[in-house]
């Protein structure tokens, strides 16, 4: 895309990883230049950011309403 779309992500993947892996997949994002928009709802997920502000959710099993 030759502009930014600030009102919309352009991708958006939810990783569903082992709730043991989530910290070590979430520090690798970071130390690779993203951002943790929210940590509000962890450990079922955590959403983070690249550069471009396109989202992506890592998830696990954990902290999950069963009903």
């Amino acid at each position: 895309m030759d502009q930014p779309r600030p009102d919309r992500n352009r991708i958006h993947f939810d990783i569903c990883v082992p709730h043991d892996e989530a910290p070590r997949r979430i520090e690798a994002a970071l130390t690779a230049g993203g951002r943790l928009v929210s940590a509000s709802d962890a450990p079922a997920f955590w959403v983070l950011a690249d550069i471009e502000a396109n989202e992506a959710c890592v998830t696990t099993w954990q902290g999950r309403d069963d009903s």
